[in-house]
């Protein structure tokens, strides 16, 4: 009778141990920001271009992916988000290649509501390729 009461105590225990569960993560909306160029200029040859680049924030039930790239002026992009068991896939396509003699740093922010922890980013896209983990 001791054994049957211990095996049930352990699983009692186990069952009701504090365990890291994905969360209710759902995409929310994304805000294209263009090129941050003023008409006529050009970031190429400019010592302060920014490399591409993403950034992520949470705050309370809120996750942001920033995604910042080069590429050439005048171009088009689409965008297109999933969240797929414990993976955030983002893809940034050019849709249409600009005709433009100019680079131009281009921003998206991508935003989400829910629990982000324990989840994975893929962000792909024409050269880019993001990989990594969201950390709170």
């Amino acid at each position: 009778m001791k054994k049957i009461l211990i095996l049930f105590f352990l699983f009692v225990t186990y069952t009701g141990c504090d365990k890291e569960e994905l969360g209710n993560l759902k995409y929310v909306d994304t805000i294209s920001g263009g090129c941050f160029l003023d008409k006529g200029s050009s970031s190429k040859g400019d010592p302060l271009v920014k490399p591409d680049t993403l950034t992520y924030s949470i705050t309370s039930d809120r996750l942001n992916i920033f995604v910042g790239f080069n590429a050439t002026c005048c171009s088009e992009f689409n965008s297109s988000t999933s969240i797929e068991g414990d993976s955030i896939f983002i893809k940034i396509l050019t849709a249409q290649i600009g005709l433009c003699n100019c680079i131009c740093y281009y921003t998206y922010n991508f935003k989400f509501s829910g629990y982000a922890n324990l989840y994975k980013y893929h962000v792909s896209g024409s050269n880019l390729n993001f990989k990594g983990q969201i950390r709170p």
